[in-house]
């Protein structure tokens, strides 16, 4: 607790006042100063004075650093030091941390208004160079398209700020067609508009009672179901059909820049071992690590989804994976972050202690090697022999050439776990290496191996059996998801 009030203390100095904002409601004429200051050279906004503005509901717990805010079509969850918002099970980012000033929790002013304003009946504007905020009546309700790749079709979401009777028909050439009622659009911003490499085209139309929009899939044959959706208010399309699997690789590379799905939203976990002849290590208490692997996966699951991420687990219960077939899961997903969760052992050094990010490349010191060992050892419960036939120099030659496009990621990937285990737990840090573990070849996005501690030392075993440190370790593993995530979809 002394740490944290000492941060904020730090935090609070490191920010500077400015001349407030002015803030302006059209419609009733009413106007008002919101409290902001700067930050590391970007302008903030008081929450509080921003949701007061609005006429929204707003409540906040400064010990926990979390706060709501109650707008039109759904509750924005703000927390201190993030810079996502979750309204219900969508995650935005408004790319700079929310930060605790004066009392209050504040917000970078263009993130945060341009999430708000999805989220209300009207339409909030931000003038930068005017320092002005205006709440108008909203132009339009509808007011964006994003598309997913699932895996097993493609999901379409048309967000709205009110309730729209709507139709969806589907044409003979492969238009998919909403009729929204009472629609609203700007018909600029949605014509041509494609999120994912499966959508070929798009076009807009605003008529006198009605908007459509229309969207032209690459695939030849398709089902489709809609649905409503709330908080925030949406329409959901799930498409089903041959070819969606292959609309992203089979989409000409050097045009995907404006077109490829470039979030980082899938995420597969791999809890090790598993089955009742792979134990994986076992500690001087008898817990397996099998067990404590699943456990950290499960929690880390819940982390993750909580946030918006879609997550698949290699393994949800106690059961024989082959090591081959769980990158093939994740590259049949085609998630965007492989991650393998497991527990480290030493034979010869039982006062062996910490945690270990893996990354994939060939093995640099001993502590790499005996890792790489030990995981790749399971192959034997498969084969029924040693796993010398996978480990030759040209296995791994190809192993690497295919590895190379995502060494940087994964290695940064690694590199962030590493600092936020190090933040959130008492567990020793033994720093991020690279070896040539079997369960990472054939991944083809960026792959970590974790050892989140060592099961044949009694301390370290007795804190991966608790409960609460397993949940520290997965929050910490799925902050640096979210820091990954921040930092290489701002890059594309």
């Amino acid at each position: 607790m002394r740490k944290l009030t000492i941060l904020l203390a730090l935090l609070a100095l490191a920010s500077a006042p400015r001349a407030d904002v002015s803030a302006t409601w059209g419609e009733k004429g009413r106007k008002s100063e919101l409290s902001t200051t700067e930050h590391r050279g970007v302008d903030y906004v008081s929450v509080k004075s921003l949701a007061k503005f609005i006429g929204c509901e707003y409540d906040v717990d400064l010990r926990k650093g979390k706060a709501t805010v109650k707008l039109d079509n759904g509750v924005a969850n703000l927390t201190l030091f993030s810079p996502y918002v979750v309204v219900g099970e969508k995650t935005y980012n408004v790319h700079y941390d929310v930060i605790l000033y004066d009392g209050d929790l504040y917000a970078p002013i263009e993130g945060i208004i341009s999430v708000f304003d999805r989220l209300l009946a009207r339409e909030l504007v931000y003038s930068p160079r005017e320092r002005s905020i205006n709440l108008l009546p909203a132009r339009y309700n509808i007011v964006d398209l994003t598309a997913q790749q699932k895996m097993n079709g493609l999901l379409i979401e048309l967000f709205v700020t009110e309730r729209l009777k709507y139709d969806a028909v589907k044409t003979a050439d492969n238009w998919l067609i909403f009729t929204l009622y009472g629609g609203k659009l700007d018909t600029l911003e949605f014509s041509g508009k494609r999120p994912i490499a499966a959508i070929y085209d798009t076009k807009a139309y605003q008529f006198e009672n009605s908007a459509q929009i229309s969207i032209r899939l690459r695939p030849t044959d398709f089902s489709f179901v809609t649905k409503s959706k709330d908080d925030p208010l949406r329409i959901q399309a799930m498409i089903k059909g041959e070819g969606f699997a292959d609309t992203v690789l089979a989409y000409d590379p050097d045009s995907a820049n404006d077109a490829r799905d470039n979030l980082i939203d899938v995420i597969v976990i791999d809890p090790g071992h598993g089955g009742p002849d792979d134990r994986g290590a076992v500690g001087p208490s008898g817990a397996m690590e099998k067990d404590i692997n699943l456990a950290i996966s499960k929690s880390l699951r819940d982390s993750l989804e909580s946030h918006g991420f879609t997550v698949i687990l290699t393994r949800d219960d106690d059961r024989a994976v082959p090591l081959a077939d769980r990158t093939s899961i994740a590259n049949e997903a085609r998630a965007d972050l492989f991650i393998s969760v497991h527990a480290n052992a030493s034979k010869n050094n039982k006062k062996a202690r910490g945690f270990i990010s893996f990354f994939l490349s060939d093995a640099k010191t001993d502590q790499a090697r005996a890792a790489a060992a030990l995981e790749n050892s399971a192959i034997r419960y498969e084969t029924g022999g040693s796993q010398t036939e996978y480990n030759s120099d040209l296995d791994f030659i190809l192993m690497d050439m295919m590895q190379n496009e995502h060494l940087r990621e994964s290695s940064d990937l690694a590199a962030m776990v590493e600092q936020d285990i190090q933040k959130h737990t008492d567990i020793e840090s033994r720093g991020v290496d690279q070896a040539g573990f079997f369960v990472l070849n054939n991944a083809f996005m960026p792959a970590v191996l974790l050892e989140c501690a060592f099961m044949s030392n009694k301390e370290d075993e007795k804190l991966l059996r608790s409960a609460k440190i397993q949940e520290r370790i997965a929050a910490a593993i799925a902050e640096s998801v979210m820091q990954f995530k921040q930092k290489y979809e701002a890059m594309e």
